[in-house]
């Protein structure tokens, strides 16, 4: 049995752990956009924008387990990091490349005609850049009307007005830009450009994460990381889904 089986995420279990791990910019991006993309009933032939994407292996999952075509976007700011290159070779490696379209752009700037997507899905990253109060606008000219647009990203599970316990000292340095689903929430709905679908949380998401970062560590918890998430256990640290309906 995979080191990642996990019988939450059926589809995610498919893919080769390694390629995962080589691939990994952060928490398992398969478990997420699986538990995101669960309720959109995505459906082959749909352009599907993958926004800052990474290395592209959110890409392949969305083409290879439905079928839609699929525009895998990032910025790649990181030399190295991500590359149109890298999402064009898993996309090949995945055997889909006739569905994913590599493409380097800016989250903020994006090369699209409006409404020319289905659906906008984002995992892991919406935090980066999405925290104005003008960029769900923005990104919503790219969708079409009655289109969905979702996000899971990690959040704060309680309120922090009171700032974060001392073992979260080194994990958040005050430069962390997390929110609560409230938040998010609120965000979204202030300006009544989307009705919210889905609100919520993923169960038991700080214990996935501390899964996903033992394994890829080699069975290790030793990492400053691991230890948060060992003393957290989820009081504070999760992941926040929202997914909206563009009015």
């Amino acid at each position: 049995m995979s080191v990642l089986y996990n019988e939450q995420f059926p589809l995610s279990n498919k893919y080769d752990p390694m390629w995962i791990f080589q691939n990994k910019m952060g928490p398992h991006p398969l478990w997420l956009t699986e538990f995101l993309v669960k309720p959109l009933g995505l459906k082959p032939g749909m352009r599907v924008l993958d926004l800052a994407c990474g290395k592209g292996m959110t890409s392949v999952f969305l083409a290879r387990e439905f079928g839609v075509q699929v525009y895998a976007v990032d910025f790649d700011k990181w030399k190295g990091w991500t590359s149109a290159d890298m999402r064009w070779n898993n996309a090949k490696e995945y055997g889909v490349e006739n569905l994913v379209v590599p493409i380097k752009a800016d989250a903020l700037d994006l090369p699209f005609a409006q409404g020319f997507f289905d659906a906008i899905v984002c995992t892991n990253a919406y935090f980066y850049f999405g925290a104005s109060d003008t960029y769900l606008e923005n990104i919503l000219k790219f969708l079409q009307p009655g289109g969905q647009i979702g996000m899971i990203i990690p959040g704060y599970m309680r309120d922090i007005t009171n700032g974060v316990p001392d073992y979260m000292d080194e994990f958040d340095d005050g430069s962390c830009t997390w929110q609560t689903l409230p938040w998010w929430k609120n965000l979204w709905e202030k300006d009544g450009l989307v009705s919210i679908d889905i609100a919520d949380t993923l169960p038991n998401g700080c214990n996935l994460w501390l899964q996903f970062d033992v394994a890829a560590a080699g069975g290790q918890n030793t990492s400053d990381e691991i230890k948060v998430f060992m003393e957290d256990k989820g009081e504070y640290i999760g992941f926040v889904r929202l997914i909206g309906t563009k009015r």
